[in-house]
């Protein structure tokens, strides 16, 4: 697993260790994680410290049956260096792609490509379909939605079994907000446990579909080993829209806490009106539906948080 320091990625680690009892190699540069995020697991499972464009990584390969690819420059940091936001995001993913072609290791069953709701851009067609249209707003989302092209050419073409995953807002256990690039639920509970007013962008009534992080993990696993998922493209998320003042507004209720809510000018980046995701093709296809309400996975993050953060 590339990436297996992330938030995502660290507890897709933990899921398969513990419920699937997988033997796993976890690859992370360590630059915005570190391999304390898996605590005890660390000693479960094979870690090491590399890019993913270094070639010393390619050869780990060899040896494994799926490779879930989720290392990424994150979406608030890539217009910060387009270039290397491209190399991680897509470049990586044809350097693998490649490599397997010509390769062709004996066990492998499966390339898991994870990309993100945000090639939907500012897409009016809602809610948001696999096969709908596309309309990225950012270097992130450019590179993820190439990368996803590289993944469905691959199989087409070379026969390289890949699927590809679509994000939408995943938060839960595990999202720490000390990560300057923690998503708006970690930064309002670390705020609202703090005393701190909330700050939302705008009046609040952009909409997102947030998907607790178990729901993520376990659909990710799905599509991995399904039959029926090999060269698709699959939304993950719960398929229910949630203004950001609503999420704010269960924040103050289940933290028990009396903090203002504050506006602030609406921001550049991500600056989409509503977004929300068809989970049909995943239902129909794999038999995936979420399992976690809202409130039920802003109560758990927001337990974690005052036992751990």
């Amino acid at each position: 697993m590339t990436g297996g320091l992330g938030f995502v990625g660290h507890n897709l680690v933990k899921t398969l260790v513990n419920d699937w009892q997988c033997e796993v190699t976890v690859v992370d540069n360590c630059e915005n994680s570190s391999p304390s995020v898996l605590g005890d697991m660390l000693k479960k499972v094979k870690f090491i410290q590399a890019s993913v464009l270094d070639d010393d990584f390619y050869p780990l390969i060899d040896k494994s049956e799926y490779l879930f690819h989720l290392a990424c420059i994150q979406i608030a940091h890539s217009g910060k260096d387009p270039v290397l936001d491209m190399r991680v995001n897509a470049e990586s993913t044809l350097r693998i792609l490649e490599y397997l072609r010509n390769n062709k290791p004996g066990n492998f069953s499966r390339f898991i490509y994870t990309s993100s709701a945000s090639v939907y851009g500012s897409s009016k067609n809602l809610p948001c379909r696999e096969d709908g249209v596309t309309r990225v707003l950012s270097q992130y989302a450019a590179t993820k939605l190439l990368g996803e092209q590289y993944t469905l050419m691959y199989q087409k073409l070379y026969d390289v079994p890949t699927v590809s995953v679509r994000y939408s807002n995943v938060y839960g256990v595990g999202q720490t907000p000390r990560n300057p690039y923690c998503g708006v639920i970690g930064k309002f509970i670390d705020f609202a446990l703090e005393g701190k007013d909330l700050p939302i962008f705008g009046d609040g009534q952009q909409t997102r579909d947030y998907t607790y992080i178990s729901d993520a993990a376990d659909a990710t696993i799905l599509a991995a080993v399904h039959p029926a998922a090999l060269g698709e493209v699959f939304n993950i998320g719960t398929g229910i829209e949630t203004t950001v003042w609503q999420l704010a507004k269960f924040i103050q209720s289940i933290s028990e806490t009396k903090n203002q809510i504050t506006h602030l000018p609406e921001r550049d980046i991500d600056n989409i009106r509503r977004r929300y995701m068809d989970i049909e093709r995943i239902h129909t296809q794999l038999g995936w539906a979420p399992g976690v309400t809202i409130e039920e996975g802003l109560r758990k993050t927001i337990e974690w948080y005052k036992t751990t953060i």
